[in-house]
């Protein structure tokens, strides 16, 4: 099925199934390619593989034994080679599922209502009874901000990307156009050239990245996709509302769908984001938001050819045309286009100050067409520019800052000491700190000394915080106008933020933000908050913003902390304490939710998971984290970044204008309890207290070798020679969906299922209803379905025979095999079903389609590993040996579409 002998034919099935056409013909050029590359040999071998892997799936009893003897038999370029084709495949099976799912919602859109999108949103909101009146009320309240990060699970390339759009945007041409014979084969050499370049492309970086690298990928994906999108989702909004409220005018929204950026301006755990690589990141993003606005002025003053002898134009325009230096001889006539010329030459030179000023020369010309016999003109490409330029201003996207409030209380230890304040800052009770910060922050006399000279990384906190203000005066407020503590644990965590900012002159124009990361931190999350909201100082802070409090949760260090179950819940209730908390304040809440890409870190659908939080949470404004491959894959092709940003719109607007009830029973809710602290329980005993725990882990999934793929800027650990407990969610997630173990979405999911259905009367009657009735539960449940039937214990089984201590391996890896088995069984049985993903045929066709195809990975990955690790580090081989395992990563993360 993926790189197709030629002597395998079409069924009449196929012929008619689109998806299986553009598999087989995608297989078919990648086969052309290895032949060409590596001769019929090379092909001859992939293809003997491919079959043995079927035959394995296929329950035949010898094909695990023939696939190991077979990797076990050849050298390592022709390992090299088999990785090469099946990560490639993967490349291209994606783009054919992608293409397929935009068919399928093409054709639905065709038929008339498209579900889950805007246009369904306010048509229900309407059936409901939403008047215009409260529908515009609805959208005033509505900010949605979705947030760039740079976490490392991105393992491909951005030049690799790009290829892959390329294809993308191919295969679109061929689907959607009627070619004749000559253009079809053109294009067809068109594919497999771009197929070419991918084999001959390195898929792995050969340095790591830099912050620059990551910086330059987040502009690739905004101003490549993201921007025109949004301009798009706007414009499927207005058409939306104007469509079922024609009584109203639409022409002007709310900004309710912004993007934000933390990549070059998140330093927790990244000495390389230094205030002048944030510093460069904010020029970068001008001169990336200038170089888009230059070539649409470009383009207009081409188009805008209007004559003064043919139409009229506004006096406003002439005068402005005239002030700007007088009439162009060429085309003394053309206003528009002198304008054009005007806006252009302002660009080029840097002399546009803020966002309005180029906003307001662009209006001049759209407001003359508009008044001139020029309505469809002003309503084209020119005000496409201009939403892009209300939204997207002069810097793109605002750019989130976040460091790791230790960081903070250890510059404040040393600054204090230094003034004789304190002789230990951190070893003060919590009321003491608050007691100290919230006189300092009150004192009207200078905290940091004018040439700090203190250890360099309090002189850093320093630098970071002025750069801030430095930001403010040349860029303005909007482009930073967040700062985030990760490891919030208590109110001095927030005060010291608030000290830091007022000394730099910015506690009034900044959003101070605690981030909540572990299960003990979600739970005493709304205590912190109410200790804040109590302090004066703090209160004078609320007042500047607007009564307005950003909170941040953190999903993957929850999981890693206390298991899928503990974590989702104690997110769920840290949400709805928060919200009647801040509601008794007369705070509005903005939370700001860190989701990772992996079930495992808080993924999965994003409009499910608005739809699923506490509705007291959801006050108009949210924030959520898109990170990693998560980006390449919502924005590398832009139908589907429309459809996630409809989804997204979606979901708060149904949320917003019909609030679902808020009442969750309490039986309900005593079973999440119970089940968050059997779940936490379980997974505590298995990860954190079972000896040689550590080890297996280590040995049985490619951990340290991950350390090794240059992805990211970031190191793996917040801090060197960290133990467990420093080690990113990221790389923990990362190193069991290698294996295809994935236990941080599953374990102790089983247990806790199973030992309430013990212990409570009609318990699963109780969990099956929660499951139909509740959308947190439903979602909860479905989300581990995904990743239980994407695991697979054969291939983890694999990986456990790397442990050097083959009782210990067996041990650990038996315990994990019953609990997913428990798992399994305990969660079809909730769900009502007798197999995984039985109501998602679509899901299990793909999950069954991929899996013969990432098994082969898995048993390289699992020999080369073996080998790897019996070499010395400085052995000649080692290096190339490490090489593969990273490319077998990249293949297993293309084919698992996902990474950590």
């Amino acid at each position: 099925m993926t790189i197709e002998s030629a002597s395998e034919k079409l069924t009449t099935r196929e012929m008619s199934n689109p998806l299986s056409n553009d598999i087989r013909m995608l297989g078919n050029l990648l086969g052309t390619v290895i032949r060409e590359q590596h001769g019929e040999a090379a092909f001859e071998l992939v293809e003997r593989v491919r079959a043995v892997a079927k035959a394995r799936r296929s329950n035949d009893p010898s094909a695990a034994e023939e696939l190991t003897a077979i990797i076990g038999g050849i050298d390592l370029e022709q390992k090299r080679i088999l990785v090469k084709a099946f990560s490639n495949y993967f490349q291209l099976i994606n783009i054919a599922e992608d293409l397929q799912r935009i068919r399928t919602l093409r054709q639905r859109e065709a038929r008339g209502r498209q579900e889950e999108s805007i246009g369904a949103a306010v048509e229900d909101l309407h059936a409901a009874g939403v008047s215009a009146e409260s529908m515009r009320g609805v959208l005033n309240k509505i900010s949605v901000r979705l947030v760039l990060t740079a976490h490392p699970s991105e393992a491909k390339r951005k030049e690799v990307l790009i290829k892959l759009r390329h294809i993308a945007q191919l295969m679109s041409v061929r689907d959607r156009q009627m070619l004749l014979p000559r253009e079809q084969r053109a294009l067809e050499d068109d594919i497999t050239a771009e197929i070419e370049e991918l084999w001959q492309t390195r898929p792995t970086r050969a340095a790591r990245a830099t912050v620059a690298d990551e910086v330059d990928f987040g502009m690739y994906f905004i101003t490549s996709s993201i921007m025109d999108t949004v301009v798009d989702t706007y414009r499927d909004l207005r058409e939306s509302l104007q469509s079922v409220y024609p009584e109203a005018d639409w022409t002007e929204l709310p900004p309710l769908l912004r993007y934000a950026s933390w990549i070059g301006g998140d330093r927790d755990g990244n000495p390389n984001v230094t205030p002048e690589v944030t510093l460069q990141t904010l020029r970068t993003h001008r001169d990336a938001a200038r170089r888009v606005y230059l070539e649409e002025v470009e383009h207009l003053a081409e188009h805008l050819t209007q004559s003064a002898d043919e139409v009229s134009v506004s006096d406003e325009l002439r005068e402005a045309v005239m002030a700007a230096g007088g009439l162009d001889e060429r085309y003394p006539t053309e206003f528009y286009r002198q304008q054009m010329n005007i806006i252009r030459l302002r660009l080029e030179r840097d002399e546009y100050q803020n966002w309005i000023e180029l906003y307001d020369d662009l209006a001049l010309v759209h407001t003359s067409l508009r008044h001139h016999k020029g309505r469809n003109t002003a309503n084209s490409v020119l005000a496409r520019l201009m939403e892009k330029v209300r939204l997207f201003g002069l810097h793109l996207v605002p750019l989130d800052v976040r460091e790791d409030s230790r960081l903070h209380a250890n510059a404040l230890d040393e600054i204090f000491r230094h003034y004789g304040r304190t002789e230990s800052y951190k070893h003060l009770s919590e009321a003491d700190k608050q007691t100290l910060l919230t006189m300092e922050t009150a004192n009207p006399r200078p905290f940091f000394p004018m040439e700090p000279h203190f250890s360099d990384a309090t002189n850093r906190i320093i630098a970071t915080w002025r750069m801030v203000a430095q930001v403010h005066k040349t860029y303005g407020k909007s482009a930073i106008d967040t700062f985030i503590a990760s490891m919030s644990q208590q109110p001095s965590d927030t005060l010291a933020m608030l000290l830091l900012a007022s000394e730099v002159g910015i506690a009034n124009d900044i959003d101070l933000v605690p981030l909540f990361e572990t299960i003990d931190d979600l739970q005493n999350a709304p205590a912190v908050m109410k200790t804040l909201f109590d302090n004066p100082e703090y209160r004078k802070h609320l007042t500047a913003r607007g009564n307005r409090q950003q909170v941040m949760i953190g999903y993957s260090d929850s999981g890693k902390d206390g298991g899928y179950m503990a974590s989702n819940w104690n997110l769920y209730t840290a949400q709805h304490t928060l919200a009647e908390m801040c509601m008794s304040y007369g705070v509005s809440l903005e939370l700001f939710h860190g989701r990772g890409g992996s079930i495992g870190r808080g993924g999965g659908p994003t409009n499910q998971a608005i739809l699923s939080q506490p509705p007291l949470s959801m006050q108009g404004a949210i924030k959520i984290t898109e990170q990693g491959e998560v980006i390449a894959y919502r924005y590398s092709n832009s139908e589907i970044g429309r459809r996630h940003m409809h989804h997204v719109i979606h979901a708060v607007m149904l949320v917003m204008g019909a609030p679902p009830d808020s009442d969750v029973k309490p039986e309900w809710r005593a079973a999440m309890d119970f089940l968050a602290n059997a779940g936490r329980e379980a997974f505590r005993k298995f990860v954190y207290e079972t000896d040689g725990f550590l080890q297996y882990w280590q040995q049985a999934t490619p951990i340290n070798e991950l350390a090794n793929l240059p992805i990211s800027s970031r190191p793996a650990k917040r801090k060197a020679g960290g133990g467990f407990t420093d080690v990113r969610a990221i790389p923990w997630v990362f190193s069991w969906m290698q294996s295809r173990a994935i236990i941080p979405s599953w374990y102790s999911v089983g247990t806790a299922l199973r030992r309430y259905c013990e212990e409570h009367e009609d318990g699963l009657k109780t969990l099956s209803e929660m499951y139909n009735e509740w959308m947190f539960f439903k979602a909860l449940m479905e989300n581990a379905q995904l990743d239980l039937a994407k695991a697979d214990m054969g291939i983890a089984e694999l990986y456990a025979s790397l442990v050097t201590d083959e009782a210990l391996g067996q041990q650990i890896f038996d315990g994990m095999k019953a609990e997913y088995n428990l798992a399994c069984d305990l969660v079809c049985r909730v769900m009502g079903q007798s197999e995984l993903l039985q109501s998602s045929p679509v899901m299990q066709r793909s999950i069954e389609r991929r899996n013969p195809y990432v098994d082969p990975l898995n048993f390289i990955q699992v020999d080369l590993l073996r080998k790897l690790r019996a070499m010395a580090g400085e052995s000649p081989d080692f290096r190339m040996t490490m090489r593969n395992v990273l490319a077998t990563v990249n293949g297993i993360s293309a084919g698992m579409k996902v990474t950590g």
